[in-house]
């Protein structure tokens, strides 16, 4: 059976300021010749994308599914364990469905300094929950990326929260490169 990759998320999955055909998906698409459809929305929560998660798996039927978010919940302050809880869920709809699930931990932001609408540093939550999302995910034993040694500053828009052109090629690289070691 061919490879068919579902990846749901937010603006770091469907691509924010970034033309299609440049987006990781995209690119990801053309580099392992399969079918990878893009259920990233901009400004969702895990909460959206767990309310989003069981009609996406029944409608397109992937073999393979990335969960890529939590940065837009932690802007709004919820914590850690909400957004693991949600993750959580579309993890166990993955299983149901008999679809791999792989976790992407969200790239930190950079040179950013500011507070979330809860007046924490937005900075500091991003990175307390990178390091929640990679202990569950060790913790279940869910396959996880993780993009922060391979992104740095250049690899980022001048809002430092999204990732232009040159990561986005990087993004895809380190995805490829857990599908084939881990799924082929």
């Amino acid at each position: 059976m061919k490879m068919k990759l579902l990846c749901l998320g937010d603006s770091l999955t469907q691509g924010y300021e970034i033309p299609e055909n440049l987006r990781w998906t995209d690119l990801l698409s053309k580099e392992l010749g399969i079918e990878v459809i893009n259920c990233g929305i901009s400004g969702d929560t895990t909460a959206g994308m767990l309310s989003r998660c069981m009609g996406a798996l029944i409608e397109h039927e992937p073999t393979h599914l990335i969960v890529l978010g939590g940065t837009n919940d932690l802007w709004f302050g919820l914590n850690d364990e909400q957004i693991l809880a949600n993750i959580h869920a579309i993890y166990r709809q993955a299983k149901y469905h008999n679809v791999e699930c792989i976790i992407a931990i969200p790239p930190p932001v950079i040179q950013l300094n500011e507070l979330n609408l809860v007046h924490e540093n937005y900075s500091e939550c991003i990175r307390s929950f990178q390091s929640a999302l990679m202990q569950y995910a060790k913790d279940d034993e869910c396959p996880y990326i993780k993009f922060s040694k391979e992104l740095k500053s250049d690899h980022y828009l001048e809002d430092g929260v999204h990732i232009n052109e040159k990561g986005q090629v990087i993004m895809m690289k380190k995805i490829a490169e857990k599908l084939v070691s881990d799924f082929s």
